[in-house]
């Protein structure tokens, strides 16, 4: 559109793997080396030729010295430079064809300037000013032109040679830049990811945390408070005095298990003995608050195994239940050690239910939960009028 301003362009220093103070040392050593040929071998002859020799070198290295400080030039002033140079470097070499040499810059701000169409035609007219200068001069055109035309293809072929070089090696670092920059990509997506992966694993975390803590309390504080509450509400006239400490006792222990949920500590009775002995002394002491006939049974030879704890819980909250529940009369527990595993059954001889109708609480969605990490399971077999047997077994 008339009127509109095109934004300057920046120049193509990417194409070389020199400083841009070079751009000037460059053009300055060929220009003197250019004139002191000359005025060794005498060329111009002529006074005043040889000092509009002089002129026109410090003419175009000033040229180049001015555009080559700007980062970007317009596409005018892009068209203009190249001209002027190209008049300069012709000027030059019908004083002196030696100022061939000072021709390759030619190429050099070629390539600055331009891509495309405007690139070949800069470049073949740089390689018609080298092939008069490889001829001697514009006097020699009349006697040389067949060399002449020689010397601008074998030019032009070269230009031709290089510039595919060049584009072929520009396609390559774009091509590495731009594999770079995919793999910066990468990089920060598996960031971000990593980052989501620690996010969602300290969540898990504390989910499984609060799970882990939600069974210790139901397993020990809780049952401990149903007990405590089983004693008072018992308290009668003739042995109150027995009941009240006992519900204090239980207190106690409730409180050191608590103690113990939140520190994530095991349960006391596995401190300093087997779990036969925990288990046995389990049930006692919970036949004893409850006046209930128990039983206990070891079948096999004991092995330690990281399930213990959970074997123990699952033990504890199946007496509770039966307290709380079955209106049973007896209970015998077996704890027994065979190849495949440890396996752990209570059974009672009360009340039993339907076991269409079971209802998965705390207490017996607690007691999978705790075996299900080490690969075992817990199942219930009940019947109305039946009694009710929890069997739980952990693999070897």
């Amino acid at each position: 559109m008339r009127g509109q301003q095109r934004t300057p362009e920046p120049l193509n220093w990417q194409r070389f793997d020199i400083a841009p103070v070079w751009l000037t040392v460059i053009p300055g050593g060929l220009i003197l080396a250019s004139l002191m040929i000359s005025a060794l071998v005498g060329l111009p002859a002529d006074t005043d030729a040889f000092i509009a020799l002089i002129v026109l070198s410090a003419a175009a290295f000033a040229l180049q010295c001015t555009w080559v400080r700007r980062s970007t030039v317009s596409s005018r002033a892009r068209v203009l430079i190249v001209v002027v140079q190209f008049a300069f470097t012709a000027s030059l070499i019908w004083l002196s064809p030696f100022y061939g040499i000072y021709a390759f810059m030619g190429y050099l701000t070629a390539l600055m300037m331009f891509t495309g169409g405007g690139l070949w035609i800069a470049m073949t007219a740089n390689a018609v000013l080298a092939a008069v200068s490889q001829i001697g001069g514009f006097d020699q055109l009349g006697r040389s032109w067949p060399a002449f035309c020689v010397l601008v293809l074998i030019n032009t072929g070269l230009v031709v040679l290089f510039s595919w070089v060049g584009a072929r090696r520009d396609e390559e670092v774009a091509r590495r830049e731009a594999a770079v920059h995919e793999l910066e990509q990468v990089q920060q997506r598996n960031v971000e990811l990593q980052e989501q992966l620690l996010l969602r694993a300290r969540e898990q975390g504390v989910l499984e945390e609060r799970a882990r803590l939600s069974r210790e309390i139901h397993d020990t504080v809780a049952q401990d408070l149903v007990a405590i509450v089983s004693q008072l509400e018992a308290i009668d006239g003739t042995d109150w005095r027995g009941r009240v400490d006992t519900a204090k006792d239980l207190a106690r222990s409730g409180l050191g298990e608590a103690r113990r949920a939140v520190y994530a500590l095991r349960s006391p009775m596995l401190d300093a003995q087997p779990l036969p002995v925990a288990v046995t002394e389990l049930v006692n002491a919970w036949a004893t608050v409850h006046r209930l006939a128990a039983h206990v049974e070891i079948a096999g030879d004991p092995v330690p195994t990281d399930a213990d704890q959970d074997l123990l819980r699952i033990c504890q909250e199946a007496l509770s239940n039966v307290s709380r529940h079955a209106h049973a009369r007896a209970v015998d527990v077996c704890l027994s050690y065979v190849e495949e595993g440890v396996l752990l059954d209570i059974k009672d001889d009360g009340d039993g239910f339907d076991p269409q109708r079971i209802r998965e609480g705390n207490g017996l969605r607690g007691m999978r939960e705790r075996v299900s990490s080490s690969g075992g399971t817990v199942d219930i077999a009940t019947e109305i009028g039946g009694g009710c047997l929890v069997s739980a077994v952990v693999p070897a």
